[in-house]
């Protein structure tokens, strides 16, 4: 595979703006329509699936439609054809990006921007763009959209006025990408189980990390080791050649989840050339080194892949949360002494004022006190940029039949960056773990 390819899925996945919405071409573009994906022995070609165009060569599809062997594959625009460099599925197997070089061949179809995260899909208004054998694309409407719950994933269940296959397109009325078609659905007529816009984003940060085993990209740098126990993870620079830095840089060690639009960093020349630190759970950072006069503002051309696995439910002393969520208290109240109250309704102004409490009530069996546990809150906006709070926890005996906790969102910093680049609206996720295991997590609308 080219370099290039693989660095335009890094800008896409790690710096790209979190709405996942791609900019078109500066020339003339066609109406965006489906790519399809074919087998090809030299002489004759099989159609595979039909594949929706993420970016310039970059198309995705379902994994389960593809051949074992993928090394015969190519891809078309209808007017153009490509080889594919290489098929990179997700680790669940329900959808696959399929790679080609662009700079062979320019394509005239435009991408369809992806539906915002957490916003319904409108069914009524949605239609599914499909492909057959022919190569012929074409069109059918939604009846019904429901939510569906397998292998802890989010599916739509749709209901549609004729059948289609695995690949197709879920669009909304206003040409936004809601979906796409996974599998069919045994149970009634025209049915399908279609991936959800906010499901394909996460899943293509998971398929990110399979490009760590690809040569020319992610490779992390001879010397450069990573480990995790949970979320807990060890970055390693001791053995690393340094990179050369000119007059006036300083090393830093850059972090950066890659949902996120921002970066973290660290000093990166210390005694002892590590770190250790509390990450998201489910999450995919990637981490390197890099020279820098001023803040550090861009990712290292090598880094490593930290894939941080996902949490478990916590049982330790038989935990059991009563109630999480978002709560509310006045400066005079909470001066008073006195305990915020939930809400189910959050304002902007509720976040910005300060009034906004991260609640917690929970209940365990313990003998004695128990200090040795971390704690770690997060807040992940609509568009699935995260922050983090870290700190510890104790289990108390005399706490725990209804342990009772609240913070303060400003005072915790989770909400400093929305301060600054504005509130979108959505649906907002907060969770917070205890040694790495998932304690409780909530979510809350804000309009």
């Amino acid at each position: 595979m080219r370099k290039t390819l693989l660095l335009l899925l890094a800008a896409v996945l790690a710096m790209a703006a979190p709405s996942f919405t791609f900019a078109e071409d500066a020339g003339a573009v066609t109406e965006a329509d489906l790519f399809r994906i074919w087998e090809t022995d030299g002489e004759t070609m099989k159609w595979v699936a039909g594949a929706v165009p993420f970016s310039e060569g970059v198309v995705i599809t379902s994994s389960g439609l593809l051949p074992e062997n993928t090394e015969h594959l190519v891809v078309s625009d209808g007017d153009n054809t490509w080889e594919a460099k290489a098929v990179i599925p997700d680790d669940t197997g329900m959808i696959a990006m399929v790679f080609h070089d662009p700079d062979e061949k320019t394509s005239g179809k435009k991408n369809w921007p992806f539906l915002p995260w957490g916003e319904t899909v409108p069914a009524a208004s949605c239609t599914v763009r499909y492909a057959d054998e022919t190569g012929r694309t074409d069109s059918c409407g939604v009846l019904a959209a429901e939510d569906f719950h397998m292998q802890g994933r989010r599916f739509l269940l749709l209901t549609l006025t004729a059948q289609v296959k695995p690949g197709s397109a879920v669009l909304t009325g206003d040409g936004c990408l809601a979906g796409i078609v996974t599998a069919e659905w045994a149970g009634g007529k025209h049915r399908v189980l279609a991936l959800p816009a906010e499901e394909i984003i996460g899943s293509l940060q998971e398929a990110a990390a399979f490009l760590n085993n690809l040569p020319e990209w992610g490779n992390a740098p001879e010397g450069l080791k990573t480990s995790a126990e949970k979320n807990r993870v060890t970055i390693d620079w001791k053995e690393m050649t340094l990179p050369e830095k000119a007059e006036g840089e300083q090393l830093y060690m850059v972090l950066a989840d890659t949902a996120n639009n921002y970066l973290n960093f660290y000093p990166a020349e210390t005694q002892s050339r590590t770190l250790s630190l509390l990450l998201t759970p489910g999450r995919i950072y990637a981490a390197g080194l890099v020279a820098s006069a001023e803040r550090p503002d861009r990712i290292p051309e090598t880094f490593a892949v930290i894939r941080v696995p996902e949490a478990g439910p916590l049982t330790e002393y038989g935990f059991h949360p009563i109630m999480t969520a978002l709560a509310e208290g006045t400066e005079e109240k909470m001066k008073d002494g006195g305990t915020p109250s939930p809400v189910t309704e959050v304002t902007e102004e509720m976040l910005r004022s300060g009034r906004a409490y991260f609640y917690s009530r929970s209940a365990y069996q313990v003998d004695e006190k128990v200090e040795d546990r971390t704690l770690l809150i997060t807040l992940t906006d609509p568009n699935g940029v995260n922050y983090t709070y870290e700190s510890s926890w104790i289990y108390m005996p005399e706490c725990m039949t209804d342990d009772l906790w609240y913070l303060s969102l400003q005072d915790a910093g989770l909400t400093a960056a929305l301060d600054r680049n504005g509130y979108p609206a959505g649906t907002y996720r907060m969770a917070y773990y205890v040694d790495g295991d998932l304690a409780d997590a909530f979510e809350f609308e804000l309009k």
